[in-house]
Formats: structure tokens, sequence, C-alpha cells
């Protein structure tokens, strides 16, 4: 008869091997390809970028990084698609600023919400700009609110629609320079630059990356950027902060992020594929020359930065009121 003591051992013994035969019995991710979808059409920054970080991380991870574009109704269709996946680590979203964290402060039915994701990893960062017409005669940013505060109402910015961060920074704007400016939406940015480049309108404010070859054929002139510290690849422009207003900072941003629920193991090994691409020459020249950066985060920090940006953009928001239709 088998004692007490004797089965307590076949027990502890049990206990002890069961974890190395399930563990051997999962296989190691990835083993097929893994999908990144991109809510945005391509050609895009956030596309370009896309393409180039998969590249770098499938070659790491021994598995190719299919990129799958997804636009439409303001990131929410890739979004959507992501959300419902299963959290096995091989459906991925290269999110953005609007997608986790302006759209769910203006849609009161989105087919998702921020907690229904997991943050893998930061890839870049791209401050805002107010960008002019050659023609305006403001010189500088003083000169710019000088004459906004001179003509109330009569200065007008180009937006791609209501909601958009192109008139939410432009309202941060307003709101920091206690100035009146009236935004022009137009259906789609391609329009909303053309307008700023005829000079149709007297300014408008996006992401610094699509206007800088423009800015450098002297077509417009870029007053100010959103961010706290000159950005390298435009360090003569001055930020809206050393020009003394420092509520204004605003950024546009893209990074990874998974279903939630995607497994902790999966995550990391993903954040540090895509941290170490981002340190390559290759990938961090590419994000310099946009006008990209951004600090290397682990999720945690990751899931903490997403948080304070929709803090801020939840400031600049609420007080307009605004009805926003997907």
């Amino acid at each position: 008869m088998k004692t007490p003591a004797f089965l307590a051992r076949r027990l502890l013994l049990l206990a002890m091997c069961t974890p190395a035969v399930v563990l051997a019995q999962v296989p190691t991710w990835p083993t097929r390809p893994v999908k990144l979808v991109v809510p945005y059409p391509p050609g895009g920054l956030t596309d370009v970028l896309a393409r180039l970080v998969s590249q770098k991380v499938g070659e790491q991870l021994g598995q190719p990084i299919i990129v799958e574009n997804r636009p439409g109704a303001s990131t929410i269709v890739g979004a959507e698609q992501v959300a419902h996946a299963l959290p096995d680590g091989y459906t991925l979203l290269m999110a953005a600023a609007t997608t986790l964290t302006t759209n769910p402060l203006l849609f009161q039915k989105l087919p998702y919400k921020p907690a229904d994701f997991t943050p893998v990893a930061l890839v870049g960062t791209v401050p805002f700009a107010l960008v002019v017409p050659s023609s305006v005669p403001a010189k500088d940013l003083h000169e710019f609110v000088a004459h906004a505060k001179a003509h109330p109402d009569e200065m007008t910015f180009s937006t791609v629609g209501q909601g958009a961060t192109s008139q939410l920074v432009g309202e941060m704007f307003k709101a920091a320079t206690q100035t009146q400016l009236r935004d022009i939406p137009y259906k789609g940015s391609a329009p909303a630059l053309a307008a700023v480049l005829s000079g149709e309108v007297n300014a408008t404010f996006d992401g610094l990356t699509n206007y800088l070859p423009h800015a450098r054929s002297g077509k417009l002139k870029i007053l100010a950027v959103f961010s706290d510290q000159r950005v390298p690849a435009a360090d003569t422009i001055p930020t809206m902060v050393e020009s003394g207003y420092p509520d204004a900072v605003a950024y546009s941003w893209f990074g990874v992020v998974a279903p939630a629920n995607t497994p902790a193991t999966v995550v990391n090994r993903l954040n540090q594929a895509i941290n170490a691409s981002l340190q390559s020459p290759e990938l961090r020249d590419r994000l310099r020359a946009d006008a990209s950066s951004g600090p290397i985060l682990s999720p945690e920090a990751y899931g903490v930065f997403m948080r304070k940006q929709a803090q801020l953009w939840e400031k600049v928001i609420t007080p307009l009121k605004l009805d926003v239709k997907p």
C-alpha cells in the first residue's frame, strides 16, 4: 500500500514536470506570417514607415510581416478589424493618435474601445506645425499672431473636416494665442494642402513632415512647431513653447498595438524586435529625415504615453462640444 508521503512526492514531481511538458507542446511564435493592418491608404508616412519597420522586424522574427491597408472612417475600419481579431500575435495594428486618443473622445458610438488593444511599441512621433502661404506677410509667429488679433475672424485655416487633428490643433492654437481664426474644411489632405499652397487660406495646422519639402522650396513658410524642443530636421523653426506658449504641444504619433489579451511573451518579443529595428541606422536616419522621433518605450511605458495623450486631447476636445459622425 502506498503511503501518504509517497503519494505527496508523486504529486510534487507531477506538478514540477507539467509546465515543461505544456511548454514543449506550445509552438514558438511566430510560425507563420504576421499581418500588420495600416488604417490609412498606401503612400502616406504611416504606411511607408509601417513597411520599413515590417521588413526589419520580419528579418529578426524569421517570418514576414505583411502590411495590409484598411483605410476608412477616420481609421475606424482598420481598428475594428484588429480589435476583433484573435489575440494570438498574428494580427497587429499600426495605430495612430486618431485611432486611440481622439476617436474615443469624438465619436459616441465606436465599434472598438482603447481597452480592446494591448500596447506593443511606439514607432515615432511627428510634431504639428503652423504653416502659412509664402504670400502671408508675417515673417514669424509673433507677427502672425499680431495680424490675427488685428483682424479677428478674417484669418482662415484649412482642415480635413470636423474633429480632424488639423482642426483640433487649430483650436489649441486659438486658445493658446487668444486669436480668432475660421476653419475651412476640405475633403482630404491633398485639397487642404493645395488651399495653403494657392493662398486660398491663410494657414493650416498639420504634421510637420508633409510640409518640409514645400518650405524648403519657398512655396510655404513654417512659423512654429508644436513640440517641446526643436526638431533636428528643421532646427531653424522655433517651437510654440519657446515662443511663450507652454501648453501648445501636440504630436501626431504612430505605434503598434495588438488585440487585448495577446500573450505577454509575444508582446515583449515584438517590442524588442521593433525597438531594435528603430535603432538600425537605416530606420533611424529615415525617421529623422521625416522629422519623426520618439523615445524607445516598453509596452507598459507606451501604454502610459497613450493615456497621457488622451488626457491632452480631452482638454482640447471637451470644450468644443463637437457632434462628429464617422
